[in-house]
């Protein structure tokens, strides 16, 4: 009985030291795995920051609650939450002594000066501002992987910069800086300051190649920018190769004046360029049947070029019918025309939005209040704009522009869209907050820089072709005889697209892979290997003594 007792207590203790030893290995494991799972304060920096990038602010707070108050992170995100909150104050305050701070990884860098780049901006310390870029720059080189997207961005932000500043001001940032690479980039907005004003600028813009060959905005910016140098130069020196049919709508009276200034400057561009080519005038009445018929009677007429038309019906009509001669239709289509040989450019109201949105959300801007008025046009234009906001990630109010109290929601908001003509847009701008960042299209100026009415405008930021917001450049010096009694405005705008599509036609006769620039009355004119065309406008905003120049184009 002993024996069994004995046999059964080492039985026991066996199974108990078998049981004890598998729990403290499973402890063991557990601890273990639970070290390898405990995050550190960069993580949890990384993974705050992450939801910031994601807009969701709640989701950040609550992961950056894990990050000790004491730590460089905390302040980091408490700095880099306030520039996103506009509270450039607290960011300075938070940001500023962290620059010296070597312990912070990459990421942390990368934030820390895309912070404090974002507050110098809206402090309009174009040269502070520039200093951070620079900085985010180099690092955005240097991380592993390079995102190629976040560099380019950067970049043309940097280029946002310094493209708007006169030349004095350049001159005088770069004496401000002993930086070999804020210096290159200031260098090249001298240099571009010269586009497209004759053997000088290609000249320019080569010796700054020359220069700084080592530059990072050499094989990024530059690049972009000022990538068919060659061939802008060759198109002022080449002519048509044959005649051109103006295929407009004459023939309607209310279209008859839009005709007539396209017309004019299409002639103008060709006189200028001492081109003899013929142009012959098909006058149709915006239907499908007379466009058509038309298109084809120029065809056997013998043309080498079609321009027309303008109106939604002809311009779909002629880009679903087939001819051999370089076709231009002067409106934008949403589909690619049946013809290899037709193409579009036109004046669209997309183009504008599109710009407006881009500078916007360059500058940081997230919510935005939309005050439209109620005509077909602009209900249109607001409906775009919403579109295109939310798809870049923003969020939006509309309001109509004859709605009251708004006023609660409107201070919430980073920027203000106001979608009205311009008689319309001085009754709103008032009762608007001057504080908040406000922007239109071209129709909300009437063309009139010394117009007294524009007083109602002060602040508001626009974009409009170059030929109206910066007229008394000189390389539209020899346009303006030919416009002198067309009326300001919106006749204007269609002269400077007629001069424009005599500079299109000569370029879609030479384009090669390279693409072509056309530094325009109607904007920068790109024209990519495929004949695809876009075009980026100028900056300006309404000042106290008449319109602003901000930039020739974005």
């Amino acid at each position: 009985m002993n024996t069994q007792i004995k046999l059964s207590f080492i039985l026991f203790v066996l199974i108990f030291s078998a049981i004890t030893a598998i729990f403290g290995n499973s402890n063991l494991a557990y601890a273990e795995q639970n070290s390898k799972n405990k995050k550190s304060i960069e993580d949890y920096f990384t993974e705050s920051y992450n939801c910031l990038k994601n807009n969701d602010k709640t989701c950040a707070q609550i992961v950056a609650a894990n990050i000790p108050s004491q730590s460089p992170y905390s302040k980091l995100f408490n700095g880099v939450l306030a520039s996103l909150d506009g509270d450039f104050e607290t960011t300075f305050r938070e940001l500023i002594p962290l620059q010296t701070n070597k312990s912070l990884n990459p990421l942390a860098s990368v934030s820390l000066h895309t912070s404090l780049a974002l507050a110098y901006e809206n402090q309009s310390d174009s040269l502070r501002a520039l200093e951070q870029r620079v900085l985010l720059d180099t690092l955005l080189l240097h991380l592993k992987p390079i995102n190629q997207e976040d560099i380019n961005a950067n970049q043309h932000q940097i280029w946002e910069i310094i493209s708007v500043l006169s030349k004095a001001n350049l001159a005088e940032m770069r004496g401000n800086s002993a930086d070999n690479i804020i210096q290159g980039w200031i260098d090249l907005a001298l240099a571009a300051k010269y586009q497209d004003n004759g053997e000088g600028n290609e000249h320019a813009i080569e010796n700054w190649r020359k220069a700084y060959a080592e530059h990072p905005a050499k094989e990024g910016v530059a690049a972009q920018l000022f990538p068919s140098t060659t061939i802008k130069s060759e198109v002022h020196k080449v002519k048509l190769k044959g005649s051109v049919a103006l295929l407009l709508p004459f023939s309607k009276a209310g279209l008859y004046p839009i005709s007539d200034a396209i017309e004019r400057g299409f002639t103008a561009a060709k006189k200028i360029a001492k081109d003899n080519a013929e142009v012959k005038i098909y006058a149709s009445q915006d239907t499908e049947e007379s466009a058509l018929k038309l298109y084809h009677q120029a065809l056997n007429d013998g043309v080498s070029y079609v321009l027309g038309s303008f109106t939604a019906i002809e311009s779909n009509t002629i880009k679903n019918a087939e001819g051999k001669a370089t076709t231009l239709i002067l409106n934008k289509i949403q589909t690619k025309p049946n013809s290899s040989k037709t193409f579009a450019y036109g004046l669209s109201p997309i183009d504008e939005v599109l710009q407006i949105i881009k500078v916007a959300r360059n500058l940081g801007m997230q919510k935005a209040t939309v005050i439209s008025s109620s005509t077909d046009f602009n209900k249109q234009i607001t409906k775009d704009f919403k579109d295109y906001w939310l798809a870049s990630g923003g969020q939006i109010n509309i309001f109509e522009s004859y709605e009251g109290a708004i006023n609660p929601q409107i201070n919430e908001s980073d920027m203000i869209f106001i979608s009205a003509e311009a008689e319309q847009a001085r009754l709103i701008r008032p009762a608007l907050p001057s504080t908040i960042p406000t922007f239109g299209l071209s129709e909300i100026y009437s063309g009139e820089p010394l117009d007294t009415d524009n007083k109602a405008l002060k602040g508001l930021r626009f974009v409009d072709l170059p030929w109206i917001v910066d007229r008394e450049n000189e390389k539209f010096a020899a346009y303006k005889a030919a416009s002198a009694d067309l009326p300001p405005g919106e006749m204007q705008r269609w002269f400077a697209l007629g001069a424009d599509a005599y500079q299109v036609l000569i370029a879609l006769d030479r384009l090669t892979s390279n693409g072509a620039t056309i530094d325009g009355l109607s904007g920068k004119i790109d024209i990519n290997a495929a004949g695809e065309i876009s075009r980026s406008l100028a900056n300006a905003s309404f000042g106290p003594e008449g319109i602003v120049l901000e930039s020739t184009h974005d």
